[in-house]
């Protein structure tokens, strides 16, 4: 009988989780994003309250894998509090790790995060990788969720959009004043990074939105991409897989690939942690 671990796979939204059990059954669960913006006294007392709920999986290896996570003092941080909370055995490794071991595992590859932020990978197949892009809301971030909410709020705002669409975008996030103090309040990154998923809808009717998808990720391409060798992309993130026929055709044009992609990898991870403790 194997031993029992847990996985998990956080991001700049929320962090999937997966306990498996001495017998192989998986349990899956979804918890509140342990991204370092968001540590302070009342995000850990609240996750010391949450894993007193969860006393029955403590006696077990955990695999955590964070964005914000590449910092050697961010990953002594969150451990200590998993062994304050408990936890026995707790490695912590970064979310880009986590990218490259679901989508690629121990292959050579170039893969990237497109979620609300967005990275690029180079990864030698073992523990050793170089990194373009990652630089956060505030210096990039080209090809994010993040990154279109930021465009399309922009072209809102300065009227360049449809009168029909400015209608829709209107009632779906808000007048201009509304708008703004959403943008500029104490939730306003969270909010700009969930337009995407908020206009989804939209996408359908409205080729603008599309046009504004396609110029993000060709941002993306042009930065990140182009001229780095590149022959094939595996994505991880909601953002790029809910955009994956655009970064396709756009991938195409430059003669790329797009070679495998996954909205969320805890699923794929958990597979390849597992082979790998066998």
């Amino acid at each position: 009988m194997r031993n029992s671990f847990l996985v998990a796979d956080s991001g700049g939204t929320q962090t999937d989780w997966c306990f498996v059990s001495k017998t192989g059954v998986r349990e899956y669960f979804t918890t509140k994003s342990y991204h370092p913006s968001y540590w302070n006294e009342d995000f850990f007392n609240e996750m010391d309250e949450f894993w007193k709920s969860k006393s029955e999986l403590k006696n077990t290896h955990v695999y955590f894998y964070g964005a914000g996570c590449l910092n050697d003092t961010n990953k002594a941080t969150i451990k200590d509090y998993f062994t304050q909370w408990g936890f026995q055995k707790v490695e912590v490794k970064s979310d880009i790790e986590a990218a490259c071991h679901s989508t690629i595992g121990d292959s050579k590859g170039v893969v990237a995060i497109l979620g609300t932020g967005s990275v690029v990978c180079h990864w030698n197949g073992s523990t050793d990788f170089s990194i373009s892009g990652g630089l956060g809301y505030l210096l990039g971030d080209e090809g994010s969720g993040y990154y279109f909410g930021k465009l399309l709020i922009i072209k809102l705002l300065n009227s360049e959009l449809s009168k029909q669409l400015t209608s829709e975008l209107t009632t779906t996030l808000g007048g201009r004043d509304e708008l703004l103090s959403k943008v500029y309040g104490t939730t306003g990154k969270a909010f700009i990074g969930s337009i995407g998923t908020l206009t989804k809808d939209l996408t359908v009717g409205f080729k603008e939105l599309n046009e504004i998808h396609e110029l993000n990720l060709q941002l993306f391409i042009d930065k990140y991409i182009v001229g780095n060798s590149i022959s094939n992309l595996s994505i991880v993130g909601s953002y790029g897989y809910y955009n994956q026929d655009i970064l396709k055709k756009l991938l195409l044009n430059n003669n790329m690939m797009l070679n495998n992609y996954l909205q969320f990898p805890i699923q794929t991870l958990t597979d390849y942690i597992e082979k790998s403790t066998v």
